[in-house]
């Protein structure tokens, strides 16, 4: 099969591979869809502490089954279905915790394990979703992404209603805004700097759109957030949330922040305040939910997957300078 082989931090090569045939609990799946996301950028670039390489890239994936083994009872070749990306062992003290976004032996698509920039993938039956008629592949590639955020809700008590910061305007900062839109929550403020993507946070719903943190800080919306999203993967604007969020308020720190990178705030303000601050892990056992979600209509997958790329040009998308886009997608189809 062809597939993109990252060999070293930004020497990947579209090259021929050997296809990983299904033992007997695993099904081999025809990949149709697969989202690239900032990890794939991270790992690229060679600023992704997990990644292993060689690797193929891309764990938000999405297809068609094309072998199953044969201890495989709940799928047959020609099913539609989407990957979760993440592989527990289920026997190690976490997983038998029910913690298994925690697994001591986890393996991951597309960072540790052969991923979605592939004709072919092929994963134990567990990781395995089928997906409703409703659903195309590239909307079922995202399924990934948005099943964190749905962890993140899991994670906490946060309410219906309120108001509420967004701090970016990309995939994962887009995708909160139509969440809390449809759970109530008004104002909504985001900040973002790309024009591009901020043109789409007004048509999503934001009450308010900024291009930077200094000017967040000057508006209203300061120190009466109840919920203040940060997606930046920034340490200085992740420090400046608890000057932005409400009395009993909650922060969602939902980034991969650089490994070693210390954030500065003065504590007497999480006592004084009441603050909780959230952090945001994978993704476990929400996978069905984001599903469902998709289909619904909740999430508007089609405005956010607006670069479509065909498989042998998708290393483009790791050299193109400008950001005009939002979610990109090698599609098979």
């Amino acid at each position: 099969m062809k597939a993109y082989v990252l060999k070293s931090p930004g020497n990947m090569k579209y090259e021929d591979v050997k296809v990983m045939e299904p033992e007997s609990n695993q099904v081999q799946v025809k990949v149709r869809a697969c989202g690239i996301c900032g990890t794939d950028l991270h790992a690229y670039a060679g600023k992704h502490d997990a990644i292993k390489y060689p690797v193929i890239l891309g764990h938000e994936l999405s297809g068609v089954v094309n072998k199953v083994g044969e201890k495989v009872k709940n799928f047959n070749t020609g099913d539609r279905v989407v990957v979760d990306p993440n592989i527990t062992c289920g026997y190690c003290d976490n997983c038998k915790k029910g913690k298994i976004n925690f697994c001591e032996n986890m393996k991951s698509v597309g960072i540790n394990y052969s991923g979605g920039f592939s004709e072919f993938v092929t994963v134990p039956e567990k990781v395995v979703y089928k997906i409703p008629d409703n659903i195309t592949f590239k909307q079922a590639a995202i399924a990934e992404p948005i099943s964190c955020i749905v962890h993140a809700f899991e994670n906490t008590d946060v309410k219906n209603g309120g108001s509420a910061v967004i701090l970016g305007t990309g995939f994962i900062g887009l995708t909160f805004l139509q969440i809390l839109k449809g759970m109530g929550y008004y104002p909504i403020y985001i900040m973002g700097r790309n024009l591009f993507r901020n043109r789409l946070a007004k048509k999503f719903g934001a009450d308010k759109i900024l291009d930077n943190i200094d000017s967040l800080m000057k508006t209203d919306i300061i120190k009466r957030a109840n919920l203040v999203v940060e997606t930046t993967g920034s340490t200085d604007i992740l420090s400046k949330t608890v000057d932005i969020v409400s009395d009993s308020g909650k922060i969602f720190a939902f980034a991969v922040y650089p490994p070693g990178e210390e954030m500065k705030i003065e504590a007497n303000k999480i006592y004084k305040k009441e603050i909780t601050i959230i952090g945001d892990f994978l993704n476990p056992n929400t996978m069905e939910k984001a599903i469902h979600m998709i289909g619904s209509g909740l999430i508007d997958a089609d405005d956010m997957e607006d670069m479509e790329l065909k498989p042998d040009k998708a290393n483009e998308i790791f050299e193109y300078k400008s950001k005009n886009y939002v979610k990109p997608i090698i599609s098979f189809e």
